[in-house]
This record gives structure tokens, C-alpha cells and sequence, in this order.
């Protein structure tokens, strides 16, 4: 302990603090959020006072932020991928408002792209959210007594408290042994294994391989597993899956199909920002994935997941890449000097 750098009453001031609004954490509208969002609007709302030094004011004087995505990168100490997630769940929140801005024309006459403008939304706190009750006494343990003495033997095990508690493999091992059985304590029963334990585990396999499936948008979307895929997709894919693991895959293909996509074209792009380039991504994604489906069932397919790559890759090739690649050429397009040729004999 000697070389622990203790923080003492005096030292307190010395460190600044991002604000993290406790709403975000105890409102039901926003507690869904993901951290990193929630960090991410508590570190761009520290940014209004910034903005307000560069004047980023608008007209009706509303303060907004100019960064590019790089910057945007470093702000929030992230990656690509996570920048658009972190921006669409703000978005879905009405935290972050994004302004279009159109390219300037540079004095050599070439066009250059200039970054969106972000507005940060007002957190909407109810009377609930300001006038929160206060903890009944009873709940708030006595001065020097142990918090953990009153958990039973059965629930000490999850609090890391008891005198003995049971391994997570016994605990479980025990829990299996007593499937399908009411009553007696589950950690502590010595009752032979059912016969019937392998139909039993089948048969629940199954149920929690179905509420996986019928949960799996909502899963794909935690922050955790950054896929790009629309949500609208993965209840078509969740529709034709037969399994969690078999839709789950589906979705790895189709990141598989961009990346290969991206590899031939030589072209990175990110599929949250393609509508700068007119297209409806989220749709167009839907209709391939869907055509691929409708192939698999008017026909004979030896391979869907196949099917699917190719199908999701010629799509990303044929019409983001090349929208992107399009856009970037009509941009570098050189200045051509008009010449009167006909005033030369």
C-alpha cells in the first residue's frame, strides 16, 4: 500500500470531470442506452463551451460541433464502426441531431466536402427524475455491519459471501441434478440424476435456442457486437432462420461479403453514412437478402450462405462502392482552361 496514490480532501479540485447526467441512468427512456453513448453525450456536452468560443452558433442560436469522423475518433477514443453506432443510438434518442452541409467550391474550382454539423439534444426529465423517493431506512445498512450477513447460504455464492460457497461448476452441476423438481434446496440435494436427463436437456436446448431467435435483433444490436446490419434485416434473416446459430451466421456472411467487396474494389466505406451518396441502403440490403431467400425457395440451393455472399457482395460493389467511388472522381475532376481555337488561323 505504500505506493498507492491516495486522493486527499485538499487534491480534489485539481482533476476536471466529464458530467454524466444521472438520467441517463435512471430515466426508463434512457436507461436501454448503451454506455459508450451515454459517455459520448456527456463528453460532446462538455464540447458546448468550446463550440461557443469558435463561434459555432448557428442563426436561431443554437450551438452545434464541427468535427470530422477522425476527430470525432479521437474525441471519443473509438473506432469507425463504433462512431456510427454510437451516433444512430443518440439519434433514436433525439440526443443528436445531424445537419447536411453542402460542399464548397474551392477559389481553383474543385469542390471540397465539409464535415455535418452536430446538435446535442436536451435529456428530458420528468418530476419522477427530479423528485426521486428516498431509500426506506431499513434498506440502508447499519454503520459497520456487514451488508452480505443476512443473504442465506443458497444466495451467498452470487455475492462472493458465505462461509463455503459453491463452485459455479457444483452449483450447477447440483442445479442440473434437480430439473423438473419442486421444492428442497437446489445447492444442497444429494438426489440421483434424472433418467430421463438427456430428453430433458434436449428438450431445453431447444427452448433456449428458440428465445434466443425470437430475442435476436435485440441481441445483435447490443453495443458489444458492432454489427452494421439494419434492424429491419435481422428480423428478415431472424424469419428465415431456423436457428440462432444459423442467423447469427447469416449476419457473419454479409460482414464477410463487404469486407471481400471492399477488398476487390480497394474502396472502404461505412454503411451508416451511404445516404450522402442517395441510397437507401437499409432497403436495397433488404431486397438482396431477400431475392436470395425467394432463390432458396422457387429453387434448389445447395448453399444459402453462399448465395448470400455473392448476392450481399455484387450488391456493395455495384451500388455503395460505386456511388462512393463516383462521387470521390466527379470531385478531383481537373479544371479544364477553355481555349478559342477559332481565333488561331
Amino acid at each position: 500500500m505504500t505506493n498507492f496514490n491516495f486522493i486527499t480532501a485538499q487534491e480534489t479540485y485539481r482533476a476536471l470531470y466529464y458530467q454524466l447526467p444521472k438520467v441517463l441512468f435512471t430515466s426508463p427512456y434512457y436507461k436501454d442506452m448503451s454506455n459508450d453513448s451515454k459517455i459520448a453525450y456527456a463528453m460532446l456536452q462538455d464540447r458546448c463551451e468550446a463550440s461557443i468560443q469558435n463561434n459555432w452558433v448557428d442563426e436561431q442560436n443554437r450551438v452545434y460541433f464541427i468535427f470530422t469522423r477522425n476527430e470525432l475518433m479521437d474525441i471519443l477514443g473509438c473506432k469507425e464502426n463504433k462512431i456510427s453506432k454510437i451516433k444512430k443510438e443518440l439519434k433514436d434518442k433525439n440526443l443528436l441531431f445531424e445537419q447536411k452541409t453542402p460542399p464548397k467550391k474551392l477559389p481553383n474550382g474543385t469542390w471540397h466536402n465539409t464535415p455535418n454539423r452536430l446538435y446535442l439534444g436536451k435529456l428530458e426529465v420528468s418530476a419522477e427524475d427530479v423528485f426521486m423517493k428516498k431509500n426506506n431506512k431499513e434498506d440502508i445498512p447499519e454503520s459497520g455491519k456487514n451488508p452480505l450477513s443476512d443473504i442465506s447460504p443458497s444466495n451467498s455464492d452470487s455475492y462472493g459471501g458465505g462461509e463455503n460457497p459453491l463452485s459455479k461448476e457444483t452449483a450447477l452441476n447440483q442445479h442440473s441434478s434437480e430439473s423438473g423438481k419442486k421444492g428442497g434446496n437446489l445447492f444442497y440435494s444429494s438426489n440421483p440424476l434424472d433418467t430421463n436427463r438427456h430428453n430433458i436437456d434436449t428438450e431445453k436446448d431447444h427452448l433456449q435456442d428458440q428465445l434466443l431467435l425470437d430475442n435476436f435483433e435485440t441481441i445483435m444490436k447490443d453495443n458489444s457486437i458492432a454489427t452494421f446490419v439494419p434492424e429491419r434485416v435481422l428480423s428478415l434473416i431472424k424469419t428465415f432462420s431456423s436457428s440462432y446459430s444459423e442467423a447469427q451466421k447469416t449476419v457473419q456472411t454479409i460482414h464477410n461479403a463487404k469486407a471481400k467487396a471492399e477488398k476487390d474494389a480497394q474502396t472502404k466505406i461505412i454503411f451508416e453514412d451511404l445516404d450522402i451518396y442517395d441510397l437507401n441502403a437499409e432497403q436495397e440490403l433488404y431486397q438482396t437478402l431477400l431475392k436470395a431467400y425467394q432463390k432458396q425457395k422457387t429453387e434448389k440451393v445447395e448453399n444459402i450462405q453462399n448465395l448470400i455472399f455473392v448476392y450481399v457482395k455484387n450488391w456493395f460493389i455495384e451500388n455503395p462502392i460505386a456511388a462512393k467511388q463516383q462521387a470521390e472522381s466527379s470531385e478531383e475532376l481537373p479544371t479544364v482552361s477553355l481555349h478559342d481555337w477559332t481565333s488561331e488561323v
